[in-house]
């Protein structure tokens, strides 16, 4: 009997192919063997650990050599229960190394049967062709359970980066909102009410001298108190910048929304956001929702600044399983390649449009960027980010 070609053989393959009681397949975890399969199924099995190296199976998987033995009496409980043996009991076994790619030692495969009936050398040789397929099938298994397991960790170390960036925003725009707004606003006040006072004496006092003393005092105070209002407002325009309350308290869509506002308020382009109505936001995590955020800030902060354009747009939507974000305007775009010749030839690797920030920010969520353009006719940014 055979198993069909192009499977791998299971535990109950293993068994029926070299006519045994049971068959084990331990994989390979650290300095332990775990079951990953087994014929007849055990309850307990999962539970089963074997240090690598100790007893026959972990001296079998530390040597890479197979094991014969046509009696053997395993010493833990859990083992003995698994391979259904009484008391005084005894066993044949065969233990065979299961080797993946680069020849690396996996895991072991042990059938074991009635001493009566002990294993041949034929019995070695039919098991070692068989773990030729098993071998590469679990290296494969526990490659790819290392990259996911690599992977949600990496995605836990990014969302918390992400939520460290957003929490240093928020105490550093806390507290330049708490004292140097504050500072600046009192000054502007007592530098109004200074004023206030100089434009009375001035009123009281008819000496052309006092008169001209007076004055130049006043246009010193009406440009402090000018410069002041300036560092106020520049200093709430980066407190925005640095965090968005909206984005805290009503979520992602208002954020943009906020964002669009304000572009609009302090520049003279028209500023559009646009938003498909099944793109809800809900179930965006925290994190991608700020990385999102930021992108789009970054993204229309671009536009505004080196595009030339007289319109811009921003978009969100849902397809399927992604949020798509996208930032387009109608200004003097670029040659792709002329970009990427210029880029090569610098030595540094200057980003000659600033879209540098936004690369990254896409590559620590996962999410694909596109920027696409052309000269006289406007540029496109395109950044999809999948949800599963």
């Amino acid at each position: 009997m055979t198993v069909e070609a192009g499977s791998v053989p299971s535990a109950a393959d293993l068994a029926r192919l070299l006519e045994a009681d049971g068959a084990l397949i331990y994989g390979v975890d650290g300095q332990d063997l775990t079951v990953v399969d087994m014929w007849p199924p055990h309850a307990s099995s999962k539970a089963l650990k074997l240090q690598v190296g100790f007893g026959v199976t972990g001296v079998v998987a530390r040597t890479g050599k197979p094991v014969l033995l046509d009696e053997d009496s395993p010493r833990n409980v859990l083992h003995r229960k698994l391979l259904r043996l009484g008391v005084q009991q005894t066993v044949a076994r065969l233990c065979v190394p299961l080797r993946g790619l680069d020849d690396i030692v996996v895991g072991v495969v042990a059938v074991h049967r009635s001493p009566r009936r002990p294993f041949a050398q034929v019995d070695l040789e039919a098991a070692e062709s068989l773990a030729a397929m098993i071998g590469l099938r679990l290296h494969a298994e526990q490659l790819w359970s290392a990259v996911h397991r690599h992977r949600t960790e990496r995605d836990q170390l990014i969302k918390q980066a992400i939520s460290a960036q957003e929490a240093e925003r928020r105490r550093i725009a806390f507290d330049l909102h708490d004292g140097v707004t504050t500072a600046l606003a009192s000054m502007s006040f007592h530098l109004s009410a200074a004023d206030l006072t100089v434009s009375e004496l001035a009123a009281s006092h008819q000496a052309p001298r006092t008169m001209s003393e007076v004055e130049r005092a006043r246009a010193e105070l009406v440009s402090a108190r000018d410069l002041a209002d300036i560092a106020y407002n520049q200093t709430r325009a980066a407190i925005s910048g640095l965090h968005s309350l909206v984005l805290d308290d009503l979520g992602l869509i208002a954020a943009m929304e906020s964002l669009v506002q304000m572009a609009g308020r302090d520049s003279d382009l028209q500023i559009d956001l646009v938003v498909d109505p099944a793109a809800a936001t809900g179930d965006l995590p925290d994190h991608a929702a700020a990385a999102l955020y930021r992108i789009a800030q970054e993204a229309l902060a671009n536009a505004v600044k080196h595009a030339e354009a007289e319109r811009i747009v921003l978009s969100l939507r849902r397809v399927g399983d992604s949020m798509v974000f996208g930032c387009t305007d109608d200004g003097k775009g670029f040659d792709p390649i002329e970009r990427r010749a210029a880029r090569a030839m610098d030595s540094d690797g200057t980003q000659h449009f600033g879209l540098s920030s936004v690369a990254e920010r896409c590559a620590m969520i996962e999410a694909s960027l596109r920027v696409e353009s052309v000269s006289g006719r406007g540029t496109t940014v395109l950044v999809e980010l999948p949800l599963q």
